[in-house]
């Protein structure tokens, strides 16, 4: 099973179109992200309650600002890499996100390339900072301007996974506390659906270490750029990180499949493309050819040497990953033992300790009255 960069690859190639430009970068949408769409639509349709057409447009408003939150967090990521010397081959949108294609700089070390990445990773959700600020912005202005109207403090749209609930709409105007149209109502669950998805992406991208999510790549690019650890030691903790977590989403997205809803299932895919990725940096590792991963090059020492004439020299031959260097111990280095061979003086008397003689006999004294003590109690 391909993983989740090979699959997307495989699908901006075959089943995508182009849906032109963006920052002179090219961008496709999957098929797949249409089909789930009409699927939502059809969904939205046999829902009861609000009236169809509302349905349409919240369904469709919800996917344009999901669009939007993906693209703009894909074109950090591009736009970061660019800064960095590379380009953006393209950016693909589909059911599980975004996948920002970028190209890197040319005569970069392995070090310098590690930087690169850290600063590439983590453009994508820096961008959810300012995203959010201005949809909090809007919804705190609008807020302010339907004073009359009972809405949740819009603080509570920052608080992960909160429960809140939506201002009521009242189409007979008798009730001032309520929206008179579907529009008021409409707009502001965008604007507080707009906080969440930014939010909650930038939860799961930076505090859910799986991958090829981006907290995985800043946990194991700040691993070996700044806690010195081996390329295989980060590996091992990206393995081992990455696995249970990918365990534990395909789980809980296969228990919400009674429902009949398309999002579990393609959430589980998702876990087992995860799984499948996990699973390569693994073999890697046990195949000592984790050198080969653009994560990991730092595995392997450098294999040439430019100086500054231009001259090429060869450092490694090995084409395995470099051995473990054991820890070493402390050394303790032991001196040698030779006898004492210097003057000594007795030290019998008071005065060759430098005591005064009636100090010598009081002590003298204390020390015959000492052993009488001992020897009644010994009696």
């Amino acid at each position: 099973m391909m993983g989740l960069g090979g699959t997307g690859a495989q699908q901006s190639k075959d089943c995508s179109f182009a849906a032109g430009t963006i920052v002179g970068a090219p961008l496709r949408i999957s098929w797949f992200l249409v089909v789930f769409f009409v699927y939502q639509l059809i969904d939205a349709v046999h829902m009861k309650g609000d009236p169809i057409w509302v349905r349409v447009i919240r369904v469709t408003g919800n996917e344009l600002l999901l669009l939007l939150t993906v693209l703009c967090h894909e074109m950090g990521h591009g736009t970061m890499a660019r800064k960095r010397g590379g380009q953006i081959a393209e950016v693909l949108l589909w059911p599980f996100g975004g996948i920002c294609f970028t190209t890197r700089a040319q005569g970069r070390l392995p070090r310098q390339k590690l930087v690169d990445d850290l600063w590439i990773v983590g453009a994508g959700p820096a961008t959810h900072f300012p995203m959010a600020g201005i949809w909090f912005a809007l919804l705190a202005a609008m807020a302010a301007a339907c004073e009359e109207v009972i809405m949740p403090q819009s603080y509570k749209y920052l608080v992960p996974f909160a429960a809140i609930g939506r201002p009521c709409v009242d189409l007979t105007g008798n009730l001032p506390q309520c929206f008179h149209s579907y529009c008021g109502s409409l707009l502001y669950g965008f604007l507080g659906q707009a906080i969440q998805l930014n939010v909650m992406l930038f939860i799961f991208n930076v505090f859910f270490p799986m991958y090829p999510m981006d907290g995985a790549k800043l946990i194991v690019c700040s691993l070996q750029l700044y806690c010195k650890v081996s390329a295989k030691c980060a590996a091992r903790v990206l393995v081992y990180t990455s696995f249970p977590l990918a365990v534990i989403l395909i789980g809980k997205s296969l228990m919400g499949l009674g429902g009949g809803a398309m999002q579990p299932g393609i959430t589980a895919y998702m876990g087992l493309m995860c799984l499948a990725e996990s699973y390569k940096i693994y073999r890697l590792l046990q195949e000592e050819r984790l050198y080969t991963h653009p994560l990991f090059e730092l595995a392997r020492s450098p294999t040439r040497e430019i100086d500054d004439r231009g001259l090429s020299t060869r450092l490694n031959d090995r084409d395995r990953d470099d051995e473990a260097v054991a820890a070493r111990a402390p050394q303790v280095q032991f001196t040698e033992l030779k006898p004492f061979s210097g003057a000594g003086r007795p030290l019998a008397g008071g005065q060759a300790l430098g005591i005064p003689s009636d100090s010598a006999a009081a002590v003298a004294a204390g020390s015959a009255s000492s052993g009488e003590t001992a020897k009644r109690r010994s009696q």
